[in-house]
């Protein structure tokens, strides 16, 4: 007939550990704004490519704004531990213009 007495034993160590660790303030959440690097390129999408760097990420969205409808991709590449942005806003179909840029 111990074990009950045992049990509420425990049950009176475990609770306030319990109630003590429920009311702890979460961490607050770090809003602070970080500067990044976003330097331009001089190469093109075409030369980084041709150059050994990979597409690792891809995104293409239109819009319909003001009745004109923008194509609009973006590509993240890769080479080693280096990342570049590129995007292209309606590209033709041999005309296509990219603007890159490093962010590390």
């Amino acid at each position: 007939m111990q074990k009950p007495g045992l049990f509420l034993t425990l049950l009176l160590m475990v609770f306030p550990l319990a109630s003590a660790e429920a009311r702890k303030k979460p961490e607050p959440v770090d809003s602070h704004e970080r500067t990044t690097d976003w330097v331009p390129l001089t190469q093109s999408m075409t030369e980084l490519l041709n150059t050994g760097w990979r597409i690792v990420g891809f995104n293409n969205y239109e819009t319909e704004m003001f009745s004109e409808n923008i194509s609009s991709y973006s590509f993240i590449l890769s080479s080693g531990n280096k990342y570049v942005l590129c995007f292209m806003d309606s590209p033709a179909m041999n005309n296509a213009k990219s603007k890159c840029r490093a962010l590390n």
